[in-house]
Parts: structure tokens; sequence; C-alpha cells
């Protein structure tokens, strides 16, 4: 049997991926998909896990060399495949050519010539295809390298499956544009283009290609954002986590419209929603990124921005474990903002103290004023903290951050008096009340300085911050609160999946100057003493194997907290197997500063 363990459990240690540097801390690894800021238009640059790169649009003349290029430069392709074009408005294809002049791409994907108009920069786009240019087949995956694919769903009106959406009508152009999903692993993605969905009299097209798409995780809004697209039938059916828009700073089309941010963004079904630029007004409920990167394995994926601020997310396929009372505690709150209005620079920030990675789906956030729900699968690891902003803009909000943009007019902290609750089904899962006389004020945030004791026993567990940000308000919005005096247990935690099982050690209090093991061992019931402590596991040749695997001794994180993956041999030979682990945090001279209790998993 021991031989089988450590088949199991030593020898797939050794792997690289076991390593400290796939912990679920750091983005994922696989497929990237870039939303370049082209301005007002497309431009997204997709590398596939083997390192091709493909282009889908290239936003208007210019920012072929301008944006694209060098964007592509930076991914380091291994090679190029395929560009698509989603239809011939200049926005989305007036750069195409200066890509295909550029590179050595394979392919060149577009609708066709029904109904094409004709002018210098489409026909600038025809001579650079040349004889890579291909009519894209309706239903078609293409492969796009290392597991990675790309499927039509529609294009010209016509909907994979045999549904057909005349698109002579209004804005016919768009009407005819492709759609593409993305999929790698269970991570999938819509980019449709400026297709439309019956708003200003455009052909619904959207309803039949949402049905024969279904759920994905990102959704590229179409047409970007305008209110002639992304109708509540394909909200309904795509069922995004994440929505993003490509879009023009101060564009006179009015994108994105409002009347869509609130249809994606709503307090019943909060989802992210990210936008290049803010857009042509003043509109709340989405953030604003720059250059939108999205890294993911085809199990979790991170938006990042382009100023390296980033949300975490698991794949829609991922259940959400429910979320225990205390594993995530309200750590700030900016209710009183100076530098700028109350409707825009109002936050509150949560951090995750429990002992793994929390998945954020159903979680509802709750004042005085009303409850936002969140649909978006957001994940957070230990220690991490999240914001909750009245407005996702920085240049509106005070310089905050990348955080979770709430709906427009859903929640407002009152200054004196008022109620922040986070809750999950029928638990409350942290709950602050203040009142009169609650540390912090106008321009000051209040800081937690305990986040595992109570907010108040006696006075309050709060300060006013001291430290600055963004355009002067104080606060420490996204990171470690100034006043923190927290001490952390050094927890473990496991994660178990079909094909692997997934360790997650935390020592928040020892990050950077500490070694961490993870010891894994048959048992927990004798334990043995090692410097200066207890170790709750048995000193059995399991726990001796381990200890020396690539993964499990590691320096410990500067921010606390690291994760290895464990992949198991399929089929499992001895599923139903029980194993224990524990977290221990050595110092340099090998003595124990710190252990955590062990818990038990079972292999599937």
């Amino acid at each position: 049997m021991l031989a089988s363990i450590l088949a199991i459990l030593v020898i797939p240690l050794a792997a690289p991926q076991a390593g400290p540097e796939g912990s679920q801390a750091d983005a994922p690894v696989g497929l990237t998909v870039v939303m370049v800021d082209v301005g007002q238009g497309d431009g997204i640059v997709v590398r596939a896990p083997d390192g091709q790169v493909h282009a889908l649009d290239a936003g208007p003349e210019g920012q072929g060399f301008a944006t694209m290029v060098p964007m592509i430069n930076s991914l380091q392709p291994t090679g190029y495949g395929y560009t698509v074009l989603s239809h011939f408005h200049t926005d989305h294809q007036g750069g195409l050519d200066d890509l295909l002049n550029t590179f050595a791409f394979q392919v060149a994907l577009d609708r066709g010539d029904v109904n094409r108009a004709s002018n210098s920069s489409i026909n600038s786009y025809l001579t650079a295809a040349g004889g890579r240019r291909q009519l894209v087949s309706i239903g078609a995956t293409y492969q796009l390298g290392g597991g990675a694919t790309m499927t039509c769903i529609c294009a010209n009106g016509s909907v994979m499956g045999g549904a057909f959406v005349n698109p002579a009508q209004a804005q016919e152009e768009n009407a005819r544009s492709l759609v593409m999903r993305l999929d790698y692993g269970d991570f999938s993605m819509w980019i449709g283009g400026d297709l439309t969905g019956g708003g200003n009299s455009t052909a619904d097209v959207e309803g039949p290609a949402s049905i024969a798409c279904g759920d994905v995780d990102v959704y590229k809004l179409n047409h970007h954002g305008s209110n002639t697209s992304t109708n509540l039938n394909l909200i309904a059916n795509l069922d995004p986590e994440l929505a993003v828009i490509s879009c023009g700073s101060g564009n006179g089309y009015g994108h994105p419209a409002t009347a869509i941010t609130n249809r994606i963004n709503q307090a019943v079904a909060s989802r992210a929603l990210l936008s290049t630029t803010t857009g042509s007004r003043n509109t709340i409920g989405f953030g604003v990124s720059g250059d939108l990167r999205i890294d993911t394995d085809g199990y979790r994926y991170r938006a990042t921005a382009e100023n390296g601020d980033f949300l975490d997310f698991y794949c829609d396929e991922v259940i959400p474990e429910p979320i225990a009372a205390g594993d995530i505690r309200v750590s700030e709150v900016h209710r009183n903002p100076s530098v700028v209005s109350d409707t825009n620079g109002e936050y509150v920030e949560v951090v995750n103290v429990g002992a793994k990675p929390i998945a954020l789906a159903g979680l509802s956030l709750s004042d005085n004023n009303g409850t936002v729900t969140l649909a978006s699968n957001y994940m957070l690891v230990p220690g991490r903290p999240m914001l909750f902003q009245v407005d996702g803009a920085p240049s509106r909000n005070g310089g905050q951050p990348l955080g979770v943009a709430l709906p427009f007019g859903s929640l407002a902290f009152a200054n004196t008096t008022d109620a922040v609750v986070l809750q999950q089904g029928g638990t409350t899962i942290d709950s602050l009340n203040y009142s009169s006389g609650f540390p912090g004020g106008n321009g000051v945030a209040a800081e937690r300085v305990d986040l595992l004791a109570p907010h108040y026993s006696g006075a309050w567990n709060y300060v006013g911050a001291t430290p600055t940000f963004g355009n002067g308000d104080h606060g420490t919005p996204g990171v470690t609160n100034f006043a923190d005096a927290t001490t952390h247990p050094v927890q473990v935690g496991v994660t178990v999946r079909s094909d692997r099982f997934t360790l997650h050690g935390t020592a928040l209090d020892y990050g950077g100057f500490y070694f961490s093991v993870i010891g894994l061992s048959n048992g927990a019931n004798v334990g043995f003493p090692f410097g200066g402590a207890q170790i709750p596991l048995n000193a059995d040749p399991l726990f001796s194997a381990t200890l020396g695997v690539g993964g499990l001794l590691a320096v410990v994180p500067t921010d606390g907290y690291r994760s290895v993956d464990v992949m198991i041999p399929q089929p499992n030979p001895i599923p139903g197997m029980s194993v224990y682990a524990a977290h221990i945090v050595l110092d340099i001279n090998l003595l124990v500063s710190g252990v955590s209790p062990a818990v038990n998993f079972v292999l599937p």
C-alpha cells in the first residue's frame, strides 16, 4: 500500500507544476487574451498555450503599428496563426493590414463579400490578406494551439445550428458580424464584433447566436456597449461572470451606454464589468483598465489592467463551497471622501482570513440603502484585500486601485450610522454596525486594527487611516492596513479535484523570512515533537518521503500564502484513500514558529 501512496503522492510532486511558481496567488499559465486599448474600436490578441498568436480585429487606421504590433511582440510568439475580421468597419479592420504585412499569419478569416462596401481601407486589408484570405465556416472549430480552440457561432446572420436572421435592416454591416467563441479547458469567451441585438431597429442576431453559443465566462460587449446590442436574452443565455468593453475615451457615440452598463451590472446579479477607458460620459458601474489582459489555465483566470491591478476568477464550472462565517472580514470603510463626492469615492474593503481561496459567487454586500449580490465567481486568496467601490474609474473615485465596481446607486454608506453586512445564503459572514464616534470621517477611511477581533468590544477596533492614497484622501485601499495588528494563525487547506489535489499553506505573519513545509501523512493520531513544537502528523514513511519533494518545502512568499498542485495518476489506483496535511513554519534555525492543525482529505 505504501508503494501505491508514494506513486500517487510523491512522484507527481517532482514535476515542475508542483513548484511554488504554480501558486494560486499567481497569474494562471495557459491561454492569454489581450483586449488592446485601440481607442474607439476593437483589437484583440490571443496567445495560445503553445505560443502561437492570433488577432481578432485590429482597431482603426494607425492602431496596427501603434498598439497591436507592440502587443503581439510583447507576447513573444512562437508562431502566427489566424487573423479574424469581425466585419468591414474601419474601427475593427483599419489596422489589420499592418499586422498582415508585418507578421507571417497563415490565414485571414472574414465574412466574405456579401454586400461588402469598397473603400481604400478595405482594399488595403484585401491586398495584405492576399491568398491567405478565407471565408469563415459557420460551426467550424479552429485549432489555435496547445488545446485552445475558436468556434464560429455566426456570420452574415446565419447561426450555427441552422437559425437565420436577415441582417438587411438598420446597421446591416454590424448585423453581419462574426461571432467567435474561444475555449480552453473550462474557460470560454464570446467575441462578436458589433453584432446587433434589436436595439435602434437593428436585426436581433444576438438572441439565436447566444443560444447557440451557450454559457461563457467572459463576454466582450458587442458594439462597444451600444444600445443596439447586449439585449436581455443574450445576457441570460451567455450568463457571463466578466464583461469587457473596448471603446474610446470621450467618444461621440455614447459608448458604453448607461442602459447597457446597468443591464450587465445589476444589484440582484452584479457582474464584473471592465472597460479600456471611461468612454463617452460619466457612466458608473464598471472599472477602467486600459489594455486588459486575461490569463487562464482553464480552471481559473485573471483579468489584469494595464497598471498591474487585477481581479481573479474561477471558471463558472467551479461550484463555490459555502463561505464559513468569519472567513471574510470587513477590513476598511471609506464613508466620507473629501477629494471626490461620496457617490464616486466611497468603498468597503474585505479580506480573506481563511485557510484557502474562496469563491465569492452568491456573496451579498448590504448597507441600510440596499443589497448587492455577486453573480461573478471572484476568487480571493488568503490575506488578499478586495475593494467594493461605488465607482470603478480612478479618474473619478479619488485614485483607488481596481476593485469590484458596484451597480450604480446600489449602496451609499452613511457618514454617521449604517450597517455593512456580508452574507451568503442565510449565513452572516461578517457585520459592522457603526454609529456616532466611529473612527475616520471627512477624507479619512476607518481601518480595522485586528481582523480576528470583534468590530467593537468596549472600544472600536478601528482607527482613522494616516497614509494617503490616490488624490489625497487617507486610507489604504487594496493593501494591508497600516494599522493592522492581527496575529494570524498558520493554516492549511486542501482543494480536491478529479485529477489533482491542491495544498494551500497560509502564514500571513511570516512572509519572506521563514520556511514553509506542507507535510503529508497517513494519520494524525500520534504526532511527534520537533523544533520546540508538537507536529500534528504521524512520523510515518509518507511524511518522511514527502518532506524533501519539490514544492512541499519553500520559503514563505512575501504575501504569506502559497499553494501546490499534486497531480493524481489516471485512473487513480487507490480512490477513497484518507490523507492528512499540516502546514509547518520554521525559522532559519529550524525551530517551529507556527504549525496548523492537521486537515484530513480523501482522494477522489
